[in-house]
């Protein structure tokens, strides 16, 4: 989760998930399952049934599996093709799991890399909400196909920052692995005028060395609660930097 002109490539060009880029080490609301094993009231067990949207290295992937959760359980789908790549070729390397490329707005794409409708126990979705342009009809399909691809009872953990970075925490956003926005990028994103066509999109100028977290997409804790109050029971936690909702899928949706 088409070109200049149509919204749904602007989606696709900007979907780096970038703020689920963990280069050096997994989510801490992952991390943190590691004693307890559960996120909402289910134990993970080697046989729970596991899909990680946007693990951009693959680091929340091996969590599970330091959990004991089987590779055969695992699902992992990442759209940015580059950290696909890495993630195979490292994190993942010798793991028995291969991350997938494919959108997770699309159900398509999520059928295409062998997640099913109502095949899994748990999906985790740790800073992929944070990508500028999921929001409006694209943010329902997203919340939409979790729900589609969760079993009744199934559990989803999510995860966001509280605030947008700014310019003076480029350091920050560095050690949390959020990525430059390189103008390259967003030459192939938005043709020739990229600049001036940036600015009318993110209501800022591009600057050498800005970071994606400074044109994140962050919503309040109502506004997060929002997207899935209609679907999950919740249980909501903040630190310092994050949201973080546990919840568990209500048996009609």
């Amino acid at each position: 989760m088409d070109r200049i002109g149509n919204p749904e490539q602007i989606i696709l060009d900007t979907q780096k998930i970038i703020q689920s880029r963990r280069t050096y080490e997994a989510a801490p609301a992952i991390k943190n399952l590691g004693d307890s094993r559960i996120i909402f009231e289910r134990l993970i067990t080697p046989d729970t049934k596991v899909c990680l949207i946007g693990d951009g290295q693959g680091m929340d992937t091996d969590q599970f599996l330091k959990m004991g959760v089987k590779p055969e359980n695992i699902q992992s789908i990442n759209y940015e093709p580059d950290e696909v790549k890495q993630a195979n070729q490292n994190v993942l390397a010798k793991s028995g799991v291969e991350m997938k490329q494919g959108d997770a707005t699309s159900f398509e794409n999520l059928l295409g890399a062998g997640i099913g409708e109502a095949s899994q126990e748990i999906v985790t979705l740790m800073h992929v909400l944070e990508v500028p342009n999921i929001k409006d009809e694209t943010e329902k399909r997203l919340v939409a196909n979790i729900i589609k691809i969760l079993k009744a009872g199934g559990e989803l953990l999510v995860s966001q920052y509280k605030h947008k970075f700014t310019k003076d925490e480029r350091s920050l956003q560095e050690k949390y692995g959020i990525e430059k926005i390189k103008a390259e990028d967003l030459q192939k994103q938005f043709g020739d005028n990229w600049k001036a066509k940036f600015k009318d999109e993110y209501g800022i100028d591009w600057e050498e060395d800005m970071r994606y977290g400074e044109i994140s997409n962050i919503r309040t804790k109502e506004e997060l609660i929002g997207l899935f109050e209609n679907f999950f029971d919740i249980k909501f936690e903040e630190t310092e930097t994050e949201f973080i909702l546990k919840m568990k899928k209500r048996a009609k949706t």
